[in-house]
């Protein structure tokens, strides 16, 4: 049964409305907006990545922006960089997949500091807006864990 104009809009609009979440992360904290980086994410939303550890609630994860080891990052120059995601959507939730990376400033010029796979994992809200509620990376290294994560870009559910 092919789905109505409405819930096809209604897709497209969750699709671009998720896709700005991630992009947004980016731009939030290489801007050293903790407010912004705290929006993408529910209250008891995770951050955990591979090789650093588990971020859990809003707060912990919008400290990342007054992290010495990242406002170094951000005085050299750098730019946290998502790839467009790939968005499987089930009702109220809906999971994204794509590769994240940081590009980096030094002496030599830019490089690419860290490149990873990213599982996004969202939650539709009261008001109707989406919202992060655990997000795993981990570092595309030769680590099987990474190429594992982007493998269930069709899987849905958490």
């Amino acid at each position: 049964m092919s789905q109505s104009l409405e819930d096809r809009l209604r897709a497209l609009e969750d699709k671009h409305a998720i896709a700005q979440i991630i992009c947004g992360y980016g731009y939030a904290v290489d801007g050293l907006n903790a407010e912004a980086v705290g929006s993408f994410y529910t209250d008891d939303g995770v951050y955990a990545v591979g090789d650093i550890g588990r971020m859990e609630g809003r707060e912990t994860i919008e400290a990342i922006t007054r992290d010495p080891g990242h406002l170094g990052f951000v005085a050299a120059g750098c730019a946290h960089i998502s790839t467009a995601p790939y968005i499987m959507l089930e009702g109220d939730k809906a999971v994204a997949t794509c590769h994240t990376m940081v590009n980096m400033h030094g002496e030599k010029g830019f490089f690419i500091g860290r490149l990873s796979a990213s599982r996004i994992e969202l939650a539709r809200q009261d008001d109707g807006g989406w919202k992060i509620v655990y997000r795993q990376n981990y570092m595309l290294n030769g680590d099987p864990a990474g190429s594992k994560l982007l493998g269930r870009l069709k899987d849905g559910g958490a």
